[in-house]
């Protein structure tokens, strides 16, 4: 992979399933929290951060929170500058090579909650120049993080402490299966729908007749449909809920 950025494509609704902002996300049996994501590599002991909720400003802020009203969540991420080259330079002179874009999630599934971490192995071999092109400014949302010239980031601003696997392994807490395919979903059905107001009198004519009954209490004629999902759906992931990456 190269060119100016690397572009994530990710569908947080699972297929349509789970609101996304500004619906109300506050659901007691399922919803997303949040994701990180990192770009990882064991081999060359590099971890560098792609979002990670520290600001307002893409890719660092709350994927949840961008592009509000899509299910799918872009998220652009400049290439640092350690990752600079035309796959010509002498090996071990860059930190090019084998990587995995690290998705980490935290969520809710069925009223309990969960953390999760898939890896997308990666290779950073094709030609990634100094200077990005000025096409990339007309991106949404806009790729970085940037250095203070606009240019490409230092790696040692966004590189974290490289976490070993086992470490790693400790640190989630994934669900008993594969959400849609071994678990169904269960989500809190609204209570605000349905008939507005009791049963009223008949006048012959249409109408409701003075002193009849249209005044009644909102939803008290209708029952709210409990929705519950057993439907296959591609996922990357096979223990993390409701998202489908595309590049």
């Amino acid at each position: 992979m190269g060119g100016d950025f690397l572009h994530v494509a990710i569908d947080v609704s699972g297929d349509g399933k789970l609101p996304v902002p500004p619906k109300d996300l506050n659901d007691p049996l399922t919803q997303v929290f949040n994701f990180t994501m990192f770009l990882t590599s064991n081999t060359l002991l590099k971890n560098f951060t792609i979002s990670n909720i520290s600001t307002t400003t893409p890719p660092l802020a709350n994927i949840m929170n961008q592009e509000p009203g899509q299910t799918v969540k872009h998220i652009n991420f400049e290439w640092p500058d350690c990752l600079v080259g035309d796959g010509k330079e002498d090996i071990g002179t860059t930190a090019r090579g084998e990587y995995n874009i690290s998705i980490h999630q935290n969520f809710r599934l069925n009223g309990n909650d969960f953390y999760s971490v898939f890896n997308l192995p990666i290779s950073v071999t094709n030609s990634i120049s100094q200077f990005p092109g000025a096409k990339q400014l007309l991106t949404k949302p806009p790729p970085g993080p940037l250095g203070a010239n606009g240019g490409r980031m230092s790696c040692d601003m966004i590189s974290n402490p490289i976490m070993n696997f086992t470490a790693l392994v400790n640190s989630v807490n994934n669900p008993p299966g594969q959400p849609f395919q071994d678990l169904a979903i269960e989500t809190t059905p609204r209570n605000d729908g349905g008939q507005v107001g009791g049963p009223g009198v008949a006048s012959g004519n249409g109408g409701t007749p003075a002193g009849g009954t249209a005044q009644g209490q909102v939803g008290s004629g209708g029952s709210a449909l409990s929705i519950r999902y057993r439907q296959p759906v591609l996922v990357v992931a096979a223990t993390i809920l409701g998202f489908a990456i595309r590049f």
